[in-house]
């Protein structure tokens, strides 16, 4: 199951490097893609990415946010329904950080 998740990771990392600022609360929270789509509209040996996922608070609550980026092409781009961690702060839905 690791190695299935593998190459959502290596693409959240890249996805999610915006970190939320010290004094936010940040939680860990439940990331599970919705949607993800590769268009060809990015540099040579890239693809930009679309994924939208759904995250989900310790206490329950649950957003949506969607993340724009590119990725390098010989990294498999996230499946939708692959579930992994990521450090959140539900006032600020953009700020993720990948956990290992």
């Amino acid at each position: 199951m690791k190695l299935a998740l593998a190459p959502a990771a290596l693409l959240v990392g890249t996805l999610m490097g915006v970190q939320a600022p010290a004094d936010a609360q940040e939680l860990v929270c439940i990331a599970k893609v919705l949607y993800s789509e590769e268009t060809p509209f990015a540099p040579i040996d890239y693809w930009h990415v679309n994924v939208t996922l759904q995250i989900t608070a310790p206490d329950g609550r649950s957003f949506e946010t969607t993340l724009h980026n590119s990725m390098h092409s010989q990294t498999p781009p996230p499946r939708q329904g692959q579930i992994f961690k990521v450090r959140c702060d539900p006032a600020n839905p953009s700020a993720l950080q990948y956990l290992n």
